[in-house]
């Protein structure tokens, strides 16, 4: 897994994973009981960082490690306070794959293999697993489906939700990426982002410039400016 997130699949990853956590925003059920939380807006990098920290112990060090049983122990800690649903929990981990793999089909260099997709899916199962999620799918056209009837009945406009996925824009570069480039990649996300999530989260359009420069360094179809 670390080879496949940090070796040559690594802008997928890095770009869908980030993708990932603004689309989670749409989500008006989820976002409003959360926003009261004073933590969640002021400081958003603060949690962001907490969630590629514990996604990166996972990958390197696997789910069966100590630091990836303790990663497991803090997921589940977390969220036993939240009033969610089983579907509510499929939906947040299945974004963490979903996404990438939809940059990664609509915009990679390379595109992941059938076995990789396949370690990708059998990972991030056993990461549902221990955090003790029931019903989830156990193939890829399954989770696709569930997460597309999900979004047809909850991703939606929310006043709070289009501001913490501008938050979420402006501190998720913070994470990884080099002060200089962090303004292209916001552009490269907003580029990418699929325009139903971006016009739902009232997020604005890529610059002009932003999609010529991407339209010679990707060389796969990008959604129309």
């Amino acid at each position: 897994m670390q080879q496949l997130y940090y070796g040559r699949h690594r802008l997928t990853f890095r770009a869908g994973t980030y993708l990932a956590l603004v689309r989670m925003m749409g989500i008006a059920h989820l976002v409003l009981p959360l926003y009261g939380h004073a933590q969640l807006a002021s400081q958003t990098h603060a949690r962001l960082v907490r969630t590629r920290q514990t996604i990166w112990e996972l990958i390197v060090h696997g789910i069966d490690s100590e630091p990836g049983r303790a990663a497991i122990r803090r997921l589940r800690t977390v969220h036993a306070s939240l009033d969610a649903r089983p579907e509510d929990y499929r939906y947040v981990l299945g974004a963490f794959f979903l996404e990438p793999l939809r940059w990664n089909a609509a915009f990679g260099r390379e595109r992941l293999s059938p076995e990789e997709t396949a370690q990708l899916l059998g990972f991030w199962l056993r990461v549902g697993e221990g955090m003790g999620l029931t019903g989830m799918p156990v193939t890829l056209d399954a989770w696709r489906r569930e997460q597309a009837a999900y979004e047809a009945a909850y991703l939606r406009h929310t006043p709070e939700g289009a501001r913490l996925a501008r938050l979420c824009l402006r501190d998720v570069v913070k994470l990884t990426v080099p002060y200089a480039l962090r303004a292209p990649f916001r552009q490269l996300m907003l580029t990418t982002m699929e325009p139903a999530v971006r016009e739902t989260l009232a997020l604005p359009r890529p610059h002009w410039l932003a999609g010529a420069v991407a339209r010679v360094f990707l060389p796969r179809r990008l959604p129309a400016a």
